[in-house]
């Protein structure tokens, strides 16, 4: 099952998305009803934007340890 699949997600996970941004969960997901997905709120842990928040489809990150 892929993240888009999943209602809600836990808070503090960290990824790292394909433009090389690290981000980390903040627990709020929303259904996206046109395309059938969720996406999940996350916040810029780093670099230029750090502390900012966006929604983004975690299947395309990776999940770091």
């Amino acid at each position: 099952m892929g993240y888009a699949e999943e209602e809600s997600i836990d808070s503090g996970l960290q990824f790292e998305t394909k433009s090389g941004l690290k981000v980390e969960t903040t627990g709020v997901t929303v259904e996206v009803e046109s395309h059938d997905m969720f996406v999940h709120e996350v916040v810029i842990l780093d670099g230029v934007g750090k502390g900012n928040k966006y929604l983004h489809n975690l299947d395309s990150a990776t999940l770091l340890d």
